[in-house]
């Protein structure tokens, strides 16, 4: 299986909109919508933290599916807290990107993920190397996410004392409070250094697999999804 994820830029920008539409704590949220991408030193792995292992998507049933159902039926005592919100919005994103992917980027054969379909039509055989279908996208969707931020401010978590707060509410406990001190830095230092300003090589290359207008596209329809399943919790 390939954890076919959006980079944490896009992630970010969506967190933004939707906090454009709908009144929450804007640290609490943030954070939470990066939570599942689980370092190193946290209790839990990104396998277990995205809800991935019990279903299979029907379009790609080699593929793992996040358990969105589950998620709920874990946190159904605090969805109303912003961060557990955040951290829905992530398994959100994550779920409706995947499914365009699948139907939209790769080629299978007998259920299984053998190619890659580029912006030419062509296709790329990744059958002898199959992690090279998340290599191809996560390329295209990191750069994409990069050039948002080119043209706007950049909007992160800052307060730790409440994020501290609300990790309580997290099943397992997977997240410490040293774990949301290093993290706070990190956004605020490697992250923008290394993740989020375009290096010179970056500024002329071109897509593979997505169009620009795909991607503005993709990103407003998912933006228009998470509204609607947030929007259905506060109800």
């Amino acid at each position: 299986m390939v954890m076919v994820m959006p980079s944490w830029t896009i992630h970010i920008k969506i967190g933004k909109e939707i906090l454009k539409k709908i009144k929450m704590d804007k640290d609490l949220f943030l954070f939470g919508s990066l939570i599942p991408d689980t370092d190193y030193d946290w209790k839990l792995k990104r396998f277990s933290a995205h809800y991935y292992g019990k279903l299979k998507f029907p379009i790609c049933p080699y593929e793992n599916m996040i358990d969105l159902q589950t998620f709920k039926k874990d946190y159904e005592e605090v969805l109303n807290n912003d961060m557990i919100k955040g951290y829905y919005t992530h398994l959100l994103i994550d779920n409706f990107y995947n499914e365009y992917i699948y139907k939209n980027k790769w080629v299978q054969k007998n259920n299984v993920v053998v190619g890659v379909k580029t912006i030419k039509g062509e296709i790329i055989n990744v059958s002898d190397n199959y992690r090279l279908t998340g290599d191809y996208k996560h390329k295209d969707l990191e750069l994409y996410g990069k050039r948002i931020f080119l043209k706007e401010d950049l909007v992160l978590p800052d307060d730790t004392s409440k994020i501290k707060k609300s990790i309580k509410l997290l099943k397992d406990g997977f997240i410490k409070e040293e774990n949301v001190d290093k993290r706070i830095k990190y956004l605020h230092g490697d992250f923008i250094d290394n993740f989020v300003k375009v290096k010179e090589e970056e500024k002329e290359l071109d897509y593979l697999l997505f169009t620009k207008e795909e991607l503005d596209n993709l990103m407003n329809k998912c933006i228009e999804y998470v509204y609607k399943e947030l929007l259905s919790l506060i109800k």
